[in-house]
């Protein structure tokens, strides 16, 4: 396999920035667009900030309208989008449009499902003190959800790794496209399977590092909610002790 991997190392390097390429600004503009949207959908659905129950219909119905289009239909239908915005239909960039969709819908709703699964003491605890309906959103939620956002960040990423797959239909190349047109195309089924393995250690290596973050961020947490427990244990001993 190395010797494989040295013969086609420029082939596989090339063909490995073009998937980063597509990879990095889909999830840039994932990240941008998908978490207001998430929030804009919870906001819309609760009383406490803004319900609005037909933008939130018009909202959801629009995103499951996105996931219910099988993704190769989806990229050819978007190819007349991408000659209107890109004057290209073919290549890296208009390979991000069809992918930045499917995955804006995919993490809007991971987004929606976190802050459904704040605990109602929370929200609770935020009203009593009268906090406006942007402070509960930064102040109480987000904070709240932090974890849980890494998480599916890092299941998003690895599904776009895997949407990317597919591209080399509109000349996007990328990892996918190489080991079809190189291995399957050319019967050379050992460089398709060098490049299975390495689709294999990038999602290993995406996974370590959002399971990374979010243990790091878990951790962070307790050490300052122990700190406010032994803080709080701290002054009702003194108030005894006077």
């Amino acid at each position: 396999m190395i010797d494989l991997f040295k013969a086609n190392y420029d082939g596989i390097m090339k063909a490995f920035w073009e998937t980063n390429y597509m990879m990095i600004y889909s999830m840039l503009t994932v990240f941008f667009i998908s978490l207001p949207l998430g929030i804009m959908l919870f906001a819309f659905s609760r009383d406490y900030l803004l319900k609005n129950r037909a933008v939130y219909e018009g909202l959801s119905i629009s995103l499951n309208a996105l996931r219910s289009v099988p993704f190769l239909i989806f990229v050819f239908i978007l190819i007349p989008v991408n000659r209107f915005l890109f004057k290209t239909a073919f290549g890296n960039l208009a390979a991000t449009l069809p992918l930045a969709l499917v995955s804006i819908s995919i993490y809007s709703r991971f987004v929606e499902q976190a802050l459904l699964n704040v605990p109602k003491k929370i929200i609770d605890r935020a009203i009593s003190m009268g906090a406006t309906k942007l402070q509960i959103i930064r102040y109480f939620l987000l904070p709240s959800i932090k974890s849980d956002l890494i998480l599916s960040f890092t299941s998003v990423t690895i599904s776009l790794l895997s949407y990317s797959t597919v591209m080399g239909v509109i000349g996007a190349g990328g990892l996918g496209e190489f080991a079809y047109r190189y291995g399957y195309q050319e019967y050379d089924y050992n460089l398709m399977y060098l490049v299975v393995i390495i689709f294999v250690i990038y999602v290993f290596i995406i996974q370590s590092i959002g399971y990374g973050l979010a243990k790091n961020y878990i951790n962070k947490k307790r050490k300052k909610f122990s700190t406010y427990i032994k803080f709080i244990s701290t002054m009702q001993c003194g108030k005894v002790n006077s």
